[in-house]
């Protein structure tokens, strides 16, 4: 029994490494066959006293729309009032929700069109003096920024407005419009619940969130919190609810929580009661200990807010917390989180492109579609510091063009994949002394601080939305 159990192990190690190996020959052999942009860029990072830095110039090289092979690209994308693909229909539900089709995942639109999620974060009104003295000159009214926006949007082929958007104004638009925008929530349960547990006991204050999340009460002020998006439950505009963002399932906040002094909250002492019944001896804890503790962790979490979402809005998708840093690559925390998740939410920095390894093991670790939720590059030429968020430095806005297609060109390959986020609509003002310390001085939009667009990257990121439903056919006719 022990051999046959080892047998089917290293057989399914073989087939992950052929699989690996399968896709790492694609990739290479795809960059050799079509010709490659390269592209300067610099590396954002943190030194070891966390001060913000960049490296010297170095030269990524970047595959377009225009250098693919054997590729004949359209002018312009033909799609339903939600923009998918209306040339095939599968069944209609009058809601989002996904499907695997082919081996090929897909968001399958309320009308029954495969849909490939294109979306731009914080579509809202910046709230420094400039953004507001430019809305008074531009628009007036939130009525005429959104039906701006709106068009601005779908005309570049976007057709969802992301995490942190103004849902308000977006639903109220779209009770007219003919063409809807799109639009997701950010529920933010952990950050709200400490909230109110800090209110009683003032002092979790600094409690960790990993903690939060297993207290007892917890399952309860999500179902009481969660009754709002009954609002919108018959909404088929809505793509799905984000419970949170970038929670900390990592090995230095699980750290941090092993050395708290504090053992009487209800969170640490669930943690110790599951390391006792393991057998795991605090002092000597493995990395992998830590890493399958954390996924125990996000398996508790997933399980309260998919419950609580789910039984205030059963019709539409749960999209994650948008995992990041290590807890994205961590195996225990996807196969935990993969019962409860419709689309796997990732932010995903560090990386000129998505590497394939990444997505060949959310594709065995999970059978669950993802998306990416958060890149971008920010642009020397606009003469801002750009030093604020992850994102690469690179020379100019065709240079942001040519990243976002070489980005969204390995994420169309992908067949776990079902779209992406562009973080974001506009661009940090420096002179937003209210802005948090990750957004308050770079170049990450699609418009400046006086709501201009930037059109030679919209070019580019056109061209690439538009194709991309053609594109994913010809990927998976050439393989």
């Amino acid at each position: 029994m022990i051999l046959f159990s080892k047998s089917i192990y290293l057989k399914k190690i073989d087939r992950l490494f052929l699989t690996i190996l399968f896709f790492n020959f694609t990739q290479q052999n795809f960059a050799q066959q079509n010709h490659a942009i390269s592209i300067d860029a610099k590396v954002w990072s943190k030194n070891a006293e966390k001060k913000i830095q960049y490296s010297d110039w170095k030269s990524f090289p970047s595959i377009i729309v225009d250098s693919i092979q054997d590729y004949s690209k359209i002018k312009s994308l033909t799609a339903d009032q939600f923009g998918g693909d209306n040339s095939i229909v599968f069944n209609a539900t009058g809601f989002f929700r996904t499907q695997k089709i082919n081996d090929r995942w897909w968001v399958i639109d309320p009308l029954g069109h495969p849909f490939v999620v294109t979306a731009v974060n914080g579509i809202r009104l910046g709230k420094s003096p400039n953004n507001e003295k430019a809305f008074n000159e531009k628009f007036i009214t939130n009525d005429k920024w959104i039906q701006s926006t709106s068009s601005l949007l779908h005309e570049s082929g976007f057709n969802v407005a992301g995490s942190w958007s103004d849902v308000e104004t977006i639903i109220n638009y779209n009770k007219t419009s003919k063409q809807p925008l799109v639009y997701t929530t950010q529920l933010s349960l952990v950050p709200a619940f400490k909230k109110y547990i800090t209110k009683k006991d003032p002092s979790r204050k600094s409690e960790s969130d990993l903690t939060l999340m297993l207290d007892s009460e917890f399952s309860s002020f999500c179902e009481e919190e969660t009754k709002k998006i009954s609002n919108t439950i018959n909404d088929p505009n809505l793509l799905g609810h984000f419970s949170d963002n970038e929670l900390p399932f990592t090995n230095s906040e699980l750290n941090n929580v092993l050395k708290s002094e504090n053992n009487e909250t209800p969170g640490l002492k669930s943690i110790k009661q599951w390391m006792m019944e393991k057998g795991i001896d605090e002092k000597n804890i493995t990395t992998q200990q830590k890493d399958e503790l954390l996924g125990w962790i996000a398996g508790q979490y997933y399980s309260t807010v998919y419950k609580a979402v789910k039984k205030n809005d059963p019709n539409h998708l749960y999209i994650g917390s948008r995992l990041h840093a290590a807890a994205k690559n961590n195996p225990y925390i996807i196969k935990a989180a993969t019962p409860f998740i419709d689309i796997f939410s990732i932010n995903y920095y560090g990386f000129w492109e998505p590497k394939l390894s990444h997505m060949t093991d959310w594709a065995n670790w999970s059978n669950k579609p993802f998306f990416i939720t958060e890149f971008y590059t920010k642009a020397e030429e606009t003469g801002m510091p750009n030093m604020s968020g992850a994102g690469w430095l690179v020379k100019t806005q065709k240079d942001r063009g040519i990243h976002y297609q070489n980005f969204c060109l390995q994420l169309l390959k992908a067949k776990n994949c079902v779209g992406w986020h562009w973080f974001r609509y506009q661009d940090n003002d420096p002179s937003d002394l209210s802005a948090d310390p990750s957004n308050n001085d770079s170049n990450k939009g699609i418009v400046n601080t006086y709501y201009d667009a930037y059109q030679e990257l919209i070019k580019w990121m056109k061209q690439l939305n538009d194709n991309k439903y053609a594109l994913i056919k010809y990927f998976d006719c050439h393989k």
